[in-house]
């Protein structure tokens, strides 16, 4: 992958400060692609620990094999058993199993540890904090990541800064009365305040932190940029169950949908298979959905997907501070939900269907959209992405496709991604939709593997 210039400064940086990095660009630069090219370029640097979000595990790993063609191993669930692991290898984790696996990450010794959205080790009561400082004691690199790696108050970045440059910042007591503000309460000290910033921002840019913003490197980011994020389905045995004998799965659920489904039983297939599928994403789903709401406390999102019941799901979970655009959102309250996304600061998520929120609708308060599930063609996908992608947007959009590896979404994924080349052809979706139709592509491909 050829990185743009600003990145590879980036990656020249953390060069600079010997691998013992804070890669605080803004969110949407590619802290991600800077770290594992530095990663390919330090060889020796082995093995490596990647600490993720759960959410972003895979990420981290699509990111690697289809950038740099480096081969990861996703570790998963509490440690059991396991004594050994390789010592060129390179490993990701999330931090909700650290804990469990911390001591055969200690006997591996690694050379180098990233630790991304940093930000979640700020409390020093954690368990997560202090499995990741005990990961992180004595490794010759250490590169932090977070577009924001302080959230509220100077004492929360500490523990990040302690992993990073520990020469430099020993004692959490030593910083905080430096940095903190400290008063006296009856409950004892507390470290909750702010002093001397500019003299800490400048030992930050000295010594360890990276920190670009969007405006500063405008001109080098594309205006829109995709980005698939996977997800390994946790339960498998009734997708598994469904994808072989279909019919056999369906008749256990309803013996009267299993007979009308047995006249067009392929069309069915793929509809169900894709309906089962989002079901059991869900919970992932959110977790990846909250991750991104406080990573960019700021920012609005939209979401878009083909299932009621996806849309219902999410407005439970996140309706103080979402809007529904639907199907059942007719006349005068459509327009009523769109002002209340482009101009209420307390709205962050707008979640739309493909049709009734795709089109005809101008989502410029946002500048990231996902696609919890695709559609059947690349121009219907184009019109819901340039929701937010219009003249009036002055920020680069970010398009997330949330998919599910191994599965019909995945194949249904690939071949939108062999259509690339239509996909940035086609103007508004108004490309013929036989030359885009990937239905029977997608039925010929679940044929073969049936």
């Amino acid at each position: 992958m050829k990185l743009r210039p600003f990145q590879l400064e980036g990656v020249k940086q953390i060069y600079q400060f010997r691998g013992r990095a804070l890669l605080a660009d803004e969110m949407g630069l590619g802290k991600t692609i800077q770290a594992l090219y530095w990663v390919t370029k330090i060889p020796t640097r082995r093995p490596v620990i990647i600490v993720s979000p759960a959410s972003m595990k895979y990420v981290w790993q699509l990111e690697a094999s289809d950038h740099f063609d480096l081969r990861t191993e996703v570790l998963e669930g509490r440690n059991g058993g396991r004594d050994s692991l390789s010592k060129r290898g390179i490993y990701i984790i999330n931090y909700d199993i650290l804990h469990s696996w911390l001591p055969i990450l200690l006997r591996l010794r690694p050379e180098c540890v990233i630790i991304d959205e940093v930000h979640y080790c700020k409390s020093l009561r954690a368990k997560r904090t202090k499995a990741a400082l005990a990961l992180t004691r004595g490794v010759p690199s250490v590169i932090g990541l977070s577009g924001t790696p302080l959230v509220n108050r100077p004492i929360e970045l500490w523990p990040a800064l302690h992993m990073i440059r520990p020469d430099l910042f020993p004692s959490v007591r030593h910083y905080a009365w430096k940095y903190c503000a400290p008063r006296w309460t009856p409950w004892g000290w507390k470290y909750d305040g702010a002093q001397d910033l500019k003299q800490l921002n400048r030992l930050l840019a000295e010594s360890c932190m990276i920190r670009r913003l969007k405006k500063d490197v405008q001109t080098e980011l594309p205006a829109k940029t995709r980005q698939v994020v996977p997800f390994r389905l946790e339960d498998r045995k009734e997708y598994d169950q469904a994808e072989q004998d279909f019919l056999g799965w369906l008749r256990s659920i309803s013996p009267a949908r299993a007979l009308r489904a047995a006249r067009s039983q392929a069309l069915t297939r793929i509809g169900y298979l894709l309906r089962l599928v989002a079901k059991l994403k869900l919970d992932q789903a959110k977790g990846w959905i909250d991750d991104l709401l406080e990573a960019n406390p700021r920012e609005k999102i939209v979401g878009f997907t083909r299932h009621t019941f996806v849309v219902d799901t999410l407005y439970k979970e996140y309706g103080h501070r979402a809007v529904i655009l639907d199907g059942r959102v007719t006349g005068r309250h459509r327009e009523t939900v769109h002002r209340a996304f482009q101009t209420n600061k307390r709205i962050r998520l707008l979640l739309g269907n493909l049709q009734a929120a795709g089109t005809g609708i101008t989502l410029t308060a946002a500048w990231r959209t996902f696609f919890f599930d695709l559609p059947w063609t690349p121009g219907d996908l184009l019109q819901a992405e340039d929701r937010t992608h219009r003249i009036t947007q002055k920020h680069p959009v970010l398009i997330y496709y949330l998919v599910a590896i191994d599965t019909v979404e995945e194949k249904l994924m690939k071949i939108l991604k062999r259509k690339a080349s239509i996909l940035d052809a086609v103007l508004d979706g108004k490309a013929r939709s036989t030359d885009l139709d990937v239905f029977d592509e997608l039925l010929r491909g679940l044929g073969r593997n049936r």
